[in-house]
């Protein structure tokens, strides 16, 4: 009898996941990548200050009081060939916590936040490049974060998509356009 009950919930569960999780499902058949809505607090910035460099980590204090490691050479790769204690930088952290990018605070040339929405004309992986045709009818390469590159894995041409870009006019974050 309990094997019965064990296997009927079974069957419910998988039915009422495999519903909700459908087209997410197709689009991934048919090569279409899953990319959600632009949610403005998907991210948010955070000013940091350099406390120490170690063994090429830097340690950073948040605004908010905590202490984020970051590799150096991802902050040269970010524009900061040089940073020293007491240096400040802008973090853009998701819901999860995760760095999505890092700037040199605003007011110093880098801005974070601007955004590019068009269709794709042409999309790279291996070069992590992608050409969107704006309303306007201008077409822009912009190159593309590791992470954007593998989150817009499978995009088609005609795609309509939103782009991040950090303050190095690089995509950072890609949502879908309704």
């Amino acid at each position: 009898m309990n094997r019965r009950r064990l296997l009927l919930m079974v069957l419910v569960l998988a039915t009422s996941v495999s519903t909700a999780y459908a087209d997410n499902f197709v689009n991934n058949m048919i090569g279409q990548p899953y990319l959600q809505p632009m949610d403005p607090s998907s991210h948010r910035s955070v000013t940091a200050t350099v406390q120490k460099i170690r063994s090429g980590t830097v340690f950073l204090r948040t605004e908010e009081g905590t202490i984020r490691a970051v590799g150096l050479k991802a902050l040269q790769r970010d524009g900061m060939p040089s940073i020293r204690p007491g240096d400040q930088v802008d973090l853009i952290v998701d819901r999860g916590n995760s760095i999505l990018a890092i700037a040199p605070p605003r007011g110093t040339g880098a801005y974070i936040g601007n955004e590019v929405s068009g269709t794709v004309q042409r999309f790279d992986i291996l070069n992590k490049q992608i050409a969107l045709k704006t309303k306007d009818g201008d077409v822009h390469s912009i190159e593309l974060r590791e992470v954007v590159a593998t989150k817009l894995n499978g995009v088609g041409k005609g795609s309509a998509v939103s782009l991040e870009m950090d303050g190095h006019d690089r995509a950072f974050d890609a949502y879908k356009v309704d």
